[in-house]
Formats: C-alpha cells, structure tokens, sequence
C-alpha cells in the first residue's frame, strides 16, 4: 500500500475509526490528547503509520532528536499512527488514528489514510476536534457533534449536542477525509470540543476529559478518567491565579462566564466581542503557565 508501513498484517474486523489531528482543529491539544488518553487507555496495539516524507514540509513540523540510555541519538519523525484494539468478547475491534495535519498533497494522504480504514474494515468514522471559543475556563466544556449516520444523529439529539453544519470557509484535512470518506459509504460522527481562546497554546486537560467521555458514551468504553479531576483543578488554579493579575483580564472572564451562564447551553459564537487585548492576555497567560511547570520541575 503506498505511503503506508504495516507492522503485521491488518484484521478485517475494526468496523470503527477514532481519529484526531493535530494543529488547526486540535485547541488546547484536545483532540489529540483524548486520542492518546484512549490509545494508553485500551492498551491498543500500533497497526500501521504513514510515511511524513511526501506530505510534511520538516521545517514547519520539524523531526526532533532525542537522547537514548546509551548516550546515542535518535531521529524521530512526525508521526501519523494507526492503533488497532479489540474487546476480547466477540465484538468488532476499534481503529484508532493520531498524528498532526500534514502541509501537502492532501489527496494522495486521503487516500492512503481510507485505504487503510477500508482495509480494516471500517464502516465509521468517530472524528474528534477542537475550536477556540469565547469560553471561559471556569464552566464545563461544551461540545457540538454533528452525524451523517440518522440513528447516531437521533442519539447526539437526544444529548443536546447535535448541530446540523452551517460554517463556509477554509477547512482542515479531517473535513476533506471525512468528505472522501462519505463516497466510500463510509459514516461518520464528529465531536468537535470549545477551549478558551486565550488559552491557545495550553494543554487543557477538561477539554480533552470532556472529548473522551462523549466517546466512550458513544461507544460503550469504561476508560479510566480518575486522573483527570486533579489535572482539572490544578489547570483551573494556575488560570486563576494568572487571570486575577489583571484588571482586564479578570473582566473579561467574567463577562464570559456571564455570557456562557446566560446562553443555557446555547451555541455561542466563535469568538467573543470586547476590548481585551486577547494577544497580550494569552501571553500573559502562556508566560505564567510555563513559569509554573518550570517551577513545578525544579522544585
């Protein structure tokens, strides 16, 4: 298969795909951190990656060298990895994707990542994502799906998550998958997670707990979420104490939470009005973050 290396031969049983990219679609590495947290998780297995050599530009998405035990060197590549898992008690297995948005040749790289879907014997496709939003961290995550599947569409409905797609523009790579996908009779249904857009670089671990339950209650898991309370708060806690340094700051959060409290579970838009200066507060913010960890290593 071209671009792709197998490391055993595929089973024909994963009927259905979990997958997340990287970069524009992955707001506080949410989509890609709930696809790890499940990979760890279910203990699956690396199937298959595809090769970065024809559909990433290195200095954008640079290799990274890392140290081994023995004092050498190793080069290690973007990855873009299939993981395969099955329940053990009769049921069809789940295919499991990560890797980030590649930079070109979107074409071939959709046909080499179905070809290996179909392969597998994937008959759905389970999108994750994540979109900056006027939303402040001090309220639970909100999440939008969307389905091509009716009876999945009647159950996201019945959630009160579903939203029929309406945006126009640019889009990613997931969107131009998922619409190849389609054609090969493929399903799909997508959870797409809201992160604070101040908080653009941060890891934000609600987003990502938030994503993974929505999965496993699509799918029937039990993952392990016991870690994530503590995560939660310490997150919370480091964004208090960097928002309260501000005047501004501290306004702006709170018209927030004004906002998401007064919209009971309505859609918002995208990205809030206001005179914040959002560049300088998710510096402020990023700074303050990284002040922490540094001290948390050295301590």
């Amino acid at each position: 298969m071209d671009h792709v290396e197998f490391d055993r031969e595929p089973p024909a049983n994963l009927t259905t795909m979990v997958a997340a990219f990287g970069g524009w679609i992955d707001a506080g590495r949410a989509a890609t951190g709930a696809l790890r947290h499940l990979v760890r998780d279910l203990g699956a297995a690396r199937l298959a990656r595809i090769d970065p050599e024809e559909f990433f530009v290195f200095t954008l998405e640079r290799p990274e060298v890392r140290l081994r035990a023995d004092g050498g060197r190793d080069i290690h590549w973007p990855l873009s990895e299939f993981f395969a898992w099955h329940p053990g008690d009769g049921r069809d297995g789940l295919l499991l994707f990560c890797g980030p948005e590649p930079h070109q040749r979107w074409q071939t790289y959709t046909k080499a990542f179905l070809d290996v879907a179909e392969r597998c014997g994937v008959r759905r496709i389970v999108s994750l994502g994540a979109l900056l939003a006027g939303a402040p961290h001090t309220r639970p995550v909100r999440v939008t799906a969307r389905s091509t599947d009716p009876a999945a569409r009647s159950l996201l409905e019945a959630w009160g998550i579903y939203h029929r797609p309406t945006y126009e523009g640019p889009t990613g790579i997931s969107s131009v998958i998922l619409d190849a996908a389609e054609r090969r009779g493929m399903q799909h249904v997508g959870f797409m997670g809201q992160a604070p857009h101040y908080l653009q670089d941060s890891e934000n671990p609600a987003a990502i707990q938030t994503l993974v339950s929505y999965v496993a209650r699509l799918l029937d898991l039990s993952p392990d979420m016991s870690h994530f309370d503590e995560a939660i708060q310490d997150f919370r806690a480091q964004c208090d104490q960097a928002v309260a340094r501000d005047r501004a700051t501290r306004e702006h959060v709170r018209k927030l939470e004004q906002e998401y409290d007064a919209a009971a579970g309505e859609e918002r838009p995208a990205l809030p009005g206001g005179e914040v200066d959002s560049e300088k507060l998710m510096q402020e913010l990023q700074d303050f973050l990284r002040k922490q960890r540094e001290g948390g290593a050295s301590s």
